[in-house]
């Protein structure tokens, strides 16, 4: 696990304040093509990032069958499938975006073998070519957060997402509280979309502060009916 050995760097605070301002899929492809290439040896490694790992420790606790199909949602350049891969996931679908980010991706290899089946460029806020029921598990780390999406965007996933499938969805503590993620899916229970609910907060850096709900994810878990 990346250890955060100090405070960020002040680029890395930058780069955050201006992944927090970006609002909307244009200004999200325009802040992830300029931030591709340097996300993982800048950004990553100088936060003491470790979201990603604390999401899919969550997601394979509870998952039965490493060989059925996951999608990687907000996919980046790839950490959450790469972690996957290493716990013996072996068929991962990415979506993102950014194409510069889904090119770093689509470089990702686990003992010899590219870490994703195939990388989807869309926006999960419009319309999308995820067929029905085609996962038995559904992750991401990351993109629930300020300016990308809101609740009701989980209903795209839920489809996507065979009976019983689980999925395990970090969500920026702050955010989560702010859009009422909850009560929203508090309510999907309610309604029969989802079952066995429950969630876990996690540290977003090795050394977060437990004063800043930015530094903090809730993650959901639950089962699609």
């Amino acid at each position: 696990m990346t250890e955060q050995t100090g405070p960020r760097s002040r680029a890395a605070e930058l780069a955050l304040e201006m992944a927090y301002a970006a609002k909307g899929p244009e200004a999200n492809r325009e802040l992830y093509a300029s931030w591709a290439k340097t996300y993982e040896s800048g950004f990553i490694i100088d936060s003491g990032y470790v979201y990603h790992q604390e999401v899919v420790k969550v997601f394979c606790d509870g998952f039965s069958d490493p060989g059925q199909p996951v999608l990687d949602v907000g996919c980046g350049t790839g950490v959450v499938g790469g972690e996957l891969a290493k716990l013996g996931v072996s068929v991962i679908d990415g979506i993102d975006i950014s194409p510069e980010m889904l090119a770093e991706a689509a470089a990702k290899t686990c003992n010899g073998r590219p870490v994703y089946r195939q990388l989807i460029e869309a926006d999960l806020t419009g319309q999308t070519e995820l067929a029905d029921g085609a996962y038995s598990g559904i992750v991401s780390s990351g993109a629930f957060t300020h300016g990308i999406f809101g609740p009701e965007t989980i209903l795209k996933l839920i489809r996507a997402a065979s009976p019983g499938a689980r999925l395990a969805l970090g969500i920026n503590s702050a955010h989560f509280e702010e859009l009422g993620f909850a009560d929203w899916l508090g309510q999907c229970q309610s309604d029969g979309h989802i079952s066995e609910l429950q969630f876990e907060l996690r540290p977003i850096y090795g050394e977060a502060d437990e004063a800043d709900p930015n530094q903090w994810a809730r993650i959901a878990i639950f089962a699609a009916a």
